[in-house]
């Protein structure tokens, strides 16, 4: 059987020593006598103690000086002085070289165990914290506060209710509770419990029988659930959480003692939580920084490539522009070639929209048909498209009006989520693309575009992240994850939307929405 703790008697009188250590063995505690202070200084070297007892007036070297010395060895170790020949000043030199308390002999063995026991409280709740704030990592630090509120509390089961993204209450760590049914029942609970007036959500609340009192009653499966602790957690000044400890035992009554030590337990979790939250906020703010550095990085690297692009690009539209000059016009040869020239026309604005962006440049808006800028991307990738097995369906409403944007840039726009459908899609599929007028409800009218795969959509806890720079799910080498953030850059330009709609297993639509 394990012992409460290991205590150390340091104390050159044989007798008094040996009778605290029986009466401290008697209530279950380790104990070991050493009987001047250099002694007591070698015994702490070479084994582990939660507390020390300590006299002051000892032959060779003092107690105060040895616990000086003891607190270099292990600046955890509480240490009490009970000495008969102290003063004043030796309690307060005592206490500031880090006594937990000084006694005064003769003293009654109970007093002595009460200081025993509130020492040995402080030294575990130290520990607790450097558990706690050791980590900032979410689950491992919820698995540290329901296991230490569990073993301060000495509950048969516990849990930490924390509301999701959507601010219902959720179960985010549990102990004892392996059946799913016991656990939805004490959720329920505890959602109750935070549904609770402010007051009562703010403060440590013992419930005695849950079942039998009228908020939880009507919950099944409380029955065997004997005593109940509710100990709130708080952000802001207000409910933040829960952690409820039940017990089982019928006679276990939750005391004052216990309310105590779950107020600060309390106060310990929600600062470690607030730590963590700031941990993350300041992760948040770091890669934000190192995202807009590498968007910096990439606005220099696009302008040194378009130069370099550029020169070969010249030279390809000058020859063939040169060789169009002597061929008929009605040659396969010149239809060719205009293709050609074509789509070096189209790279060379493709490289211009790039540098705009990459460098925030102000974009060239004017009267542009959104039906013509999707014709018009689709010339670039429908090959690829047909070669992928990919079907596009076109579903264009005609007679649009114009919208006024950057017809490069919608290019880029339709490039990219074309792609990504394309990539979708490896073994086939079929790609549609509809256009439409609507009106809001203040009635102002929007064009609508939307690209519709059949691909087996985007998993939902992934969605939320799509347009984030750098995030991409593609294997390493095969994408940037620029691409959609590049376009939500575009269409926030543009004063328009851009929104996915997916499903695992039912494809994704791209939703584009442009004012008129």
């Amino acid at each position: 059987m394990s012992s409460k703790a290991n205590i150390l008697i340091v104390d050159d009188e044989a007798q008094i020593a040996e009778m605290i250590s029986a009466s401290l063995q008697a209530h279950g505690y380790s104990v070991a006598v050493a009987y001047d202070g250099a002694q007591g200084i070698e015994r702490a070297g070479r084994e582990k103690f939660d507390l020390a007892i300590m006299d002051i007036q000892m032959p060779g070297m003092d107690g105060i000086t040895a616990l000086g010395e003891i607190k270099k060895l292990d600046p955890e170790m509480e240490v009490i002085i009970a000495t008969g020949h102290g003063t004043m000043g030796t309690a307060i030199q005592s206490l500031r070289k880090g006594a937990f308390d000084y006694l005064h002999k003769p003293f009654e063995l109970k007093e002595l165990l009460k200081v025993v026991e509130r020492a040995l409280e402080k030294r575990k709740f130290n520990d607790i914290a450097r558990a706690i704030f050791s980590t900032v990592q979410p689950e491992e630090q919820l698995r540290v506060i329901i296991d230490s509120v569990t073993r301060i509390l000495k509950g048969g089961e516990s849990l930490l209710v924390l509301p999701d993204k959507d601010g219902k209450p959720h179960v985010a760590v549990s102990q004892g509770l392996e059946d799913e049914a016991a656990l939805a029942s004490r959720l329920e609970m505890c959602s109750r419990a935070l549904a609770a007036p402010d007051g009562a959500a703010k403060s440590v609340l013992p419930v005695e029988t849950p079942y039998l009192d009228r908020k939880f009653s009507d919950i099944r499966g409380l029955d065997k659930v004997a005593f109940s602790l509710f100990l709130p957690l708080v952000e802001n000044d207000k409910p933040a959480g829960l952690i409820c400890i039940n017990r089982t035992e019928p006679d276990a009554y939750f005391t004052e003692d216990d309310l105590q030590r779950a107020r600060i337990f309390g106060s310990l979790v929600n600062l470690a939580l607030r730590n963590s939250s700031l941990y993350r906020q300041l992760q948040e703010t770091q890669s934000q920084l190192i995202q807009a550095e590498k968007m910096s990085a990439l606005g220099q690297l696009a302008g040194g490539l378009a130069h370099e692009i550029n020169n070969p690009l010249s030279g390809i539209l000058g020859l063939t522009q040169l060789v169009l000059e002597n061929l008929p016009q009605d040659s396969q040869n010149y239809s060719d070639l205009k293709e050609i020239e074509k789509a070096v026309f189209r790279c060379k604005k493709i490289i211009v929209s790039l540098l705009s962006f990459s460098r925030q440049e102000k974009t060239h808006m004017e009267p542009v048909s959104i039906n013509e800028a999707i014709e018009e991307t689709l010339t670039l990738c429908a090959r690829q498209m047909e070669l992928k097995h990919i079907k596009i369906v076109r579903q264009l409403a005609p007679g649009l009006p114009l919208v006024n944007a950057d017809f490069q840039q919608l290019m880029q726009v339709f490039l990219n989520i074309f792609t990504n459908a394309r990539d979708a899609m490896p073994d086939g599929g079929e790609l549609t693309i509809a256009t439409s007028l609507l009106k809001t409800p203040a009635g102002d009218e929007m064009l609508m575009t939307s690209v519709t795969d059949t691909g087996p959509g985007i998993p939902r806890d992934i969605l939320g992240r799509i347009f984030d720079p750098f995030f991409t799910t593609k294997p390493v080498g095969k994408g940037t994850g620029l691409g959609l953030s590049v376009c939500i850059g575009i269409i926030d330009r543009h004063n328009g939307t851009i929104k996915a709609h997916s499903a695992p297993g039912k494809g994704t639509t791209f939703t584009i929405s442009l004012p008129v």
